[in-house]
């Protein structure tokens, strides 16, 4: 096995238990999507993970571990991709596993590779009765995904050497809904660390234990990978490229990741939350109904001083900084105590659900991990039916939620609404009530903030576990169609979600940006162009296919999109070079997205949101007050203006039929700038 560039796969039957590794036919499926694209054409009911070839190699940020199959959530092909598990799977000497079948009963999936003999097995499994409450050897009580990763990590550590195991888990949310993710925490000195990552968009762990029956996987191996010592010749692609060798060129590239001293703050949720100003989503998006003044305060009162405050005096300060199981000079991973924070989670189930304190921030997002949840996802059901609760078109009670709405709105309108007859509550609801931005003399922060918290807990618990909650675990989408039709009102035009197919829906990345909405094969994850820039509708299509592509470069080979700053500019060269392959790099990831396009691009659904085409119509708006004076900007605020429904149709339209044209054409690649010195040798 020491020749890496020959793939080996580790293929199982859930059904009988009969496994085998194996050298695949095809040795061109050198990226983990395109082995997990090509198996679910083989079977489209399969589900398959592993890495790219570089996992084995000191380079960082490549010990991704990329899932590909069948989303129950999107309803077609998905990827969905967890940080540094690869760093122990690749102990086990294979790039791919691909899993068949169903189970009998739920099952813990058992791999390993030991003085070179492979062995797998399945154990029959009660989750339930772990997610529960397990208590480990130290006395700690767990729950929920913690809990059965615990115990997966107790029963089994003893056939592995120390650290060179890892433990895949699912949670109640993949037993319950379609939008189960599955969780890993990476393992240190002999421990399971508070740091999690997760495969959390498209629902794959609802996937993984509704479908297989596999409720967890643990793996690990002792295989020493000869990359390991290959570390000079990687340099030389940095110093050739920027100058600098690999750590050193990683750290300079990626600096938002880590520390950027000029905002004295780091990560996804400190720079974000820092430089959002009057962009940031807030109260299930009602925050774009806001002037740009009220927004801009609402960032200074609410985030800048204290929900961002908070984070930098206990994170970024203190500098608790780690990685998510490889080593990474980047150590993107921000944590305080047992909480490890992002931008897209404690935003969904920050702001948006009325939520600006850490401690509220940290009870909502842990409960929701706990039950093992896409977090983006929860967030964007939860703060709509918070919304649906505040304004009167549900009432609390049909699903025994607490009578008291959540603080969606001043105290003042809120007593004012309560006045009203339940018909002038409705034309309230559809107009302007509540639609402003809220100062900290009408919201406290801390309190308010709690209850909210709270309330969504609460929301969580009713869909997940009652019986009342039932219509909501069929997905956003089909949830608003069904109190649409039982209550005569328009749940569906405060949802913001992208429709695939017939009832699947994804609530989209939080960014206010027209790409986040695109009409892309996969959405729900940076597969589009999401910058905050106008571009007219077909352009943006257009974009949005190399936007995508250039994103397979990390997907496929394995990378973490947080480097990718470099991978999209040198990961092509070395893994060419260094395993002597002759491809084009561009031309088959092109071929790759293409693919995916052509089988599922006829599922992509218009908007069916009011509030969809309000944060578009926004966006435009917020342009042409920003001083932006383009033809084909002014002519599209024209368009909404006189008729946002047909305006975006028109828009979307626009976005796909550039699309397609961008796939069918060939889009070629991007030309590339030079290399200083010419390409490395």
């Amino acid at each position: 096995m020491a020749n890496r560039s020959v793939l080996y796969e580790f293929n199982v039957d859930l059904g009988s238990g009969e496994w085998g590794v194996s050298v695949p036919l095809d040795q061109t499926l050198v990226g983990p999507v395109q082995y997990g694209w090509d198996r679910f054409q083989k079977d489209p009911n399969s589900m398959t993970f592993g890495g790219g070839l570089l996992a084995g190699s000191p380079m960082p940020g490549t010990r991704r571990m990329i899932f590909c199959g069948y989303s129950p959530q999107w309803e077609d092909f998905y990827v969905s991709a967890l940080g540094g598990a690869m760093y122990v799977f690749h102990r086990m000497g294979v790039n791919y596993v691909w899993l068949r079948g169903q189970c009998p009963v739920d099952s813990i999936l058992i791999l390993r590779l030991q003085n070179g003999e492979y062995s797998a097995r399945l154990e029959p499994l009660e989750p339930e009765w772990i997610w529960q409450g397990y208590t480990d050897q130290a006395g700690r009580t767990w729950e929920g995904f913690y809990a059965l990763q615990q115990y997966a990590f107790e029963k089994y550590r003893g056939e592995y050497n120390e650290d060179s195991l890892r433990v895949l888990a699912t949670g109640p949310g993949s037993r319950h809904t379609k939008e189960g993710a599955i969780g890993s925490n990476q393992i240190r000195k002999g421990a399971v660390s508070v740091i999690d990552d997760w495969a959390g968009r498209g629902g794959l762990g609802s996937r993984l234990l509704q479908y297989h029956h596999v409720a967890a996987i643990v793996f690990g191996g002792d295989w020493q990978d000869p990359a390991l010592k290959e570390a000079k010749e990687l340099d030389e692609y940095f110093l050739t490229r920027f100058n600098k060798r690999t750590i050193a060129a990683d750290i300079a590239l990626n600096q938002k990741y880590r520390y950027v001293p000029e905002f004295e703050t780091g990560g996804t949720f400190g720079v974000n939350m820092h430089t959002a100003d009057d962009r940031l989503f807030s109260f299930n998006y009602r925050s774009i109904y806001a002037t740009d003044a009220e927004r801009l305060k609402q960032h200074d009162d609410f985030i800048l001083d204290h929900y961002l405050k908070q984070f930098n005096a206990e994170i970024i300060q203190p500098k608790k900084f780690d990685h998510c199981g490889e080593p990474c000079a980047i150590v993107c991973k921000k944590y305080h105590d047992e909480f490890k924070k992002d931008y897209e989670p404690y935003e969904a189930l920050g702001p948006q659900c009325g939520v600006f304190d850490q401690r509220a921030a940290e009870r909502l997002n842990k409960f929701v991990d706990t039950l093992g949840l896409d977090s983006i996802q929860t967030g964007g059901t939860v703060a709509w039916i918070m919304e649906l609760i505040t304004d009167g078109l549900i009432n609390p009670a049909d699903f025994g939620l607490p009578i008291e709405e959540p603080r969606f709105s001043p105290p003042s309108l809120r007593a004012q609404f309560a006045k009203q007859s339940p018909a002038a509550r409705e034309e309230i609801a559809s107009s302007s009530y509540g639609l402003l931005a809220m100062t900290k003399e009408e919201f406290d922060i801390v309190n308010d903030s709690a209850y909210n918290a709270a309330y969504a807990m609460a929301i969580v618990q009713m869909i997940l576990f009652s019986e009342a909650g039932a219509p909501f675990r069929q997905g956003l989408r089909a949830a608003a169609k069904w109190l649409d039709a039982k209550y005569g009102i328009k749940s569906i035009d405060r949802a913001v979600y992208i429709a695939h197919g017939a009832a699947g829906c994804m609530v989209p990345n939080q960014y206010w940006t027209p790409g986040m909405f695109a009409p892309m094969p996969l959405m729900g994850k940076y597969f589009s162009y999401y910058e905050n820039k106008f571009l007219p509708p077909r352009q943006l299509g257009r974009k949005n296919v190399e936007r995508f592509v250039y994103e397979f470069y990390s997907e496929n080979s394995g990378s973490c999109r947080f480097h990718r700053k470099w991978v999209e500019d040198i990961i092509d060269e070395i893994i060419l070079s260094h395993f002597d392959l002759n491809f084009d790099y561009w031309h088959d990831n092109f071929k790759l997205a293409k693919a995916i396009h052509d089988h599922q691009t006829a599922r992509s659904m218009p908007w069916e949101s009011e509030r969809v085409v309000d944060i578009i119509h926004g966006f435009l708006e917020k342009w042409e007050r920003d001083g932006l004076r383009e033809p084909e900007l002014l002519e599209w605020i024209a368009r909404f203006r006189s008729d946002k429904w047909r305006a975006a149709h028109e828009f979307w339209q626009e976005m796909y039929d550039g699309m397609c044209a961008a796939f069918a054409d060939g889009f070629p690649e991007p030309t590339p700038t030079p290399w200083p010195n010419g390409a490395p040798k």
